[in-house]
C-alpha cells in the first residue's frame, strides 16, 4: 500500500528586506564651513552685503568673466549677499546635501554639487545682465535635481516613502521657481541651470543597483551592490566639462563688444595711461550702449584728465540726462563749469549737489568753490 503525502507544501521563504547603502555625509559639513569661512571674509571686507568685498571675493560679475576672470563662476558659489540669504543656502544645504551624499557617495556628491554650481553660474553668465550676482542656490538647485533623478531610477526600491519624497521636491521646485520669477533680485536663469545640469548629472552618476548575497552566521543574505562602472562615471563628467568650457566660449562670444567689457578695458588702459585708447574703448561703449552712463561718466573723466574740459562737460551732461539725481556727476560737472568759466552753470550744479550731499569733504570743498564764483 503506498502512502500519498496530503498535507499542504512547504511556504515559500519569506522575502527579505534590502537596505539601500548609504554614505556617511561628510563634504556637506565641509561645504557649510567653506561658506560660513567666506561669510565672515565679507563681513571683515565691509559687509556680506557691500558690493564691493562682494566683488572683491569673486562674486559673478560676467563682464568681469568676459574678461578673463572666469574663476568668478566657481568663487561665487561661496558667497551670499546678506543674512538671510545665507541661512536660506545653508538650510537648503544641510538638509538636502546630507540626503544627496548618502545616496551618491562623498565623491559623486562633490561633482555634482561643483558642476551643478557652474553651471548655475554658465546660465547667468550666457543668459543674464551684468549685474553682480552670488550664492550656492544654483548648486543647491542642483542637489535637488541629482536627488529627483536617484529616486526616478530607483523608484522600485524607495517605495512609497520615496514616491513621497518626489511630491515634496516637485512642490519645492515649483515654488521657488514662481517665487524667483515674481520677487526681483533672485536669480531663476542660475537656479534653473543647476537643476537641470543636476538632474542629467544625478542621472549619469546615480547608483546601478544590483543584488548580491553573502553569508552570514544567520544564512544567506542580500545587499546592494553599485555595480556603475568607474569609466562610465569619469566619461559623463568628461562630457560635462566639455559641455562647461563650450558654454564659457559662448559666453565670451555673447559679451565681446559689449559696452561693459569696453568699457572695463578703458578702465585699464587709463590705469596705464593710455588716454587716447581709453577715450577709443569708451566711445565704442557708448555707441554699443548709448544709455549707459557709466560710459559718458568715464568718458568724462578720460577728457578731464586731457584738459579738454568742454567734451568733460558734454561726456558729464550726458549722464545727468540719463541719470538727473546722480550727485557724483553733479559735483564733478559744477567743478568743470567753474573752469571753464560759467559761473551760473556751476552754482546750479553744486547747489544740486549739496541738496543731496549735506556733508562730508566733498560738501566742504563744493561751498569753497561756491564762495570764490562771482
Amino acid at each position: 500500500m503506498t502512502a500519498v503525502n496530503t498535507s499542504a507544501p512547504d511556504p515559500s521563504p519569506p522575502r527579505q528586506g534590502v537596505r539601500l547603502p548609504l554614505a556617511r555625509p561628510v563634504v556637506t559639513y565641509v561645504l557649510l564651513g567653506a561658506i560660513a569661512v567666506f561669510f565672515v571674509l565679507e563681513t571683515v571686507l565691509g559687509g556680506s552685503t557691500s558690493l564691493v568685498a562682494l566683488e572683491k571675493l569673486g562674486a559673478q560679475v560676467n563682464s568681469q568673466v568676459a574678461g578673463g576672470a572666469c574663476w568668478r563662476l566657481l568663487a561665487a558659489m561661496f558667497l551670499h549677499i546678506g543674512l538671510t540669504h545665507i541661512a536660506f543656502n545653508g538650510w537648503a544645504l544641510f538638509s538636502l546635501g546630507r540626503e544627496v551624499e548618502a545616496f551618491y557617495g562623498s565623491g559623486r556628491f562633490t561633482t555634482i554639487y561643483l558642476l551643478s554650481g557652474l553651471f548655475g553660474s554658465l546660465a547667468y553668465y550666457l543668459l543674464g545682465p551684468d549685474v553682480l550676482s552670488a550664492g550656492a542656490s544654483g548648486a543647491v538647485f542642483g542637489l535637488v535635481g541629482a536627488e529627483i533623478a536617484y529616486l526616478l531610477r530607483n523608484r522600485g526600491l524607495v517605495g512609497a516613502l520615496g514616491r513621497q519624497r518626489l511630491a515634496n521636491l516637485a512642490v519645492l521646485v515649483g515654488v521657488n521657481l514662481v517665487l524667483g520669477f515674481t520677487i526681483p533680485g533672485i536669480n531663476n536663469i542660475a537656479h534653473l541651470g543647476g537643476l537641470i545640469s543636476g538632474a542629467a548629472l544625478g542621472c549619469a552618476l546615480a547608483p546601478r543597483y544590483q543584488v548580491a548575497w553573502e553569508f552570514t552566521a544567520t544564512g544567506p543574505a542580500p545587499r546592494l551592490v553599485d555595480r556603475m562602472p568607474r569609466w562610465r562615471q569619469a566619461g559623463a563628467v568628461l562630457v560635462v566639462l566639455v559641455a562647461l568650457v563650450g558654454g564659457v566660449a559662448l559666453g565670451n562670444q555673447r559679451w565681446a563688444g559689449s559696452a561693459a567689457v569696453l568699457r572695463q578695458q578703458a578702465q585699464a588702459a587709463s590705469s596705464a595711461g593710455d588716454l587716447a585708447q581709453a577715450q577709443t574703448l569708451l566711445e565704442r561703449a557708448i555707441a554699443a550702449d548709448p544709455t549707459d552712463a557709466q560710459s559718458f561718466f568715464d568718458l568724462g573723466w578720460v577728457h578731464a584728465r586731457q584738459n579738454d574740459l568742454p567734451r568733460a562737460a558734454g561726456a558729464f551732461e550726458a549722464v545727468l540726462k540719463l541719470m538727473p539725481n546722480q550727485p557724483d556727476t553733479r559735483y564733478v560737472l559744477g567743478l568743470v563749469y567753474a573752469d571753464l568759466g560759467q559761473p551760473t552753470d556751476a552754482r546750479a550744479m553744486l547747489q544740486g549737489f549739496l541738496a543731496q550731499e549735506t556733508s562730508g569733504e566733498r560738501a566742504d570743498h563744493a561751498r569753497s568753490v561756491l564762495e570764490t564764483l562771482p
